[in-house]
């Protein structure tokens, strides 16, 4: 039987249902028994990849393909083993992939809607508003992990360096950084200005015009946190900050790791360049895997200001 038939096969049995079968095909598909045991997880990513593709959500096949992976009990659908995707889904499997697509239809992130998503091989809990971990931010931990394993740089107590995040979100780049680098230091202190070695953030950089006229924000339909996502006027707010407060938290040759907007390296440079007080230089720019100046490297020159507080 062609998939086509035992789609109208569950139009035709939820006749006469509460509701009839008004929008069926978005977010009240049900798995009707004549449609239960009949559809194979290939077959349902269809169903749900065209039910996303009408109603515009993004990365509809993705979605569709991370969600029924999830139920089956994998990561993604391409490590499903050959049989789990011919073979047919149980009702509880089909009424669990509705459910789940139906927080998509809603354009919930699916890294919500699974709970979880994997960064640098861990796998970080994940529910709203925490902000999500994007791809790049995986290019600005490889990016720190090798400049700390070359760099000669003063160690910690603990016989590692001192490694402070800002902005931590889940946690994805601490996280990263503790697994890889296990004599990392992570003591406490009393002094906010404790003399931290390297320094890494992801910050809000999008601009405040930017990100109200983003269509998710402007249909009051986002999910993360907008303090995570809305840098100020030109997206600069936090960035500033974090750099005037470097004299008073990082040692002398310390180092800022950041991820930006494209835009930011030359503002940045050139606002570092109006405050030589600071002793800040900009030593490095890489960019994403997308060609985009993202990350920036920025060192300290001069000698430590003392502790924040009494500054």
């Amino acid at each position: 039987m062609e998939l086509g038939d035992r789609m109208l096969r569950a139009l035709l049995s939820g006749l006469g249902r509460k509701g009839g079968t008004r929008g069926w095909a978005f977010s009240s598909w049900q798995p009707y028994l004549p449609l239960a045991g009949l559809l194979s997880a290939t077959e349902v990513v269809s169903h749900w990849t065209a039910v996303f593709e009408k109603r515009g959500i993004p990365e509809a096949q993705a979605s569709s393909e991370y969600i029924v992976a999830h139920v089956l009990g994998a990561k993604t659908f391409q490590s499903l083993r050959p049989v789990l995707r011919t073979q047919p889904l149980s009702p509880w499997q089909l009424q669990h992939v509705q459910k789940l697509s139906s927080c998509r239809l809603q354009r919930m992130p699916v890294q919500y809607i699974l709970g979880e998503w994997d960064f640098q091989g861990l796998s970080l809990k994940m529910a709203p508003p925490v902000f999500i971990p994007r791809p790049e931010t995986e290019e600005l931990v490889e990016w720190v992990l090798k400049e700390v394993t070359q760099s000669s740089c003063p160690m910690g107590a603990q016989g590692g360096p001192l490694i402070l995040e800002v902005g931590c979100g889940s946690g994805a780049i601490s996280l990263s950084l503790l697994s890889q680098l296990p004599q990392r230091g992570a003591g406490h202190t009393s002094c906010p200005g404790a003399p931290w070695t390297w320094s890494s953030a992801t910050l809000p950089t999008s601009s405040t015009k930017t990100w109200s006229s983003w269509p998710l924000r402007s249909a009051g339909t986002g999910y993360e946190d907008p303090v995570a996502l809305d840098g100020g006027e030109e997206g600069m707010d936090i960035i500033t900050r974090i750099l005037a407060l470097a004299p008073w938290l990082l040692k002398d040759s310390g180092s800022i790791f950041l991820e930006v907007d494209p835009r930011h390296p030359e503002l940045v440079g050139s606002w570092l360049q109006s405050r030589p007080d600071l002793s800040l230089d900009l030593v490095a720019v890489r960019k994403d895997f997308c060609g985009r100046p993202r990350f920036l490297h920025i060192r300290r020159s001069g000698p430590q200001c003392g502790c924040l507080i009494e500054a």
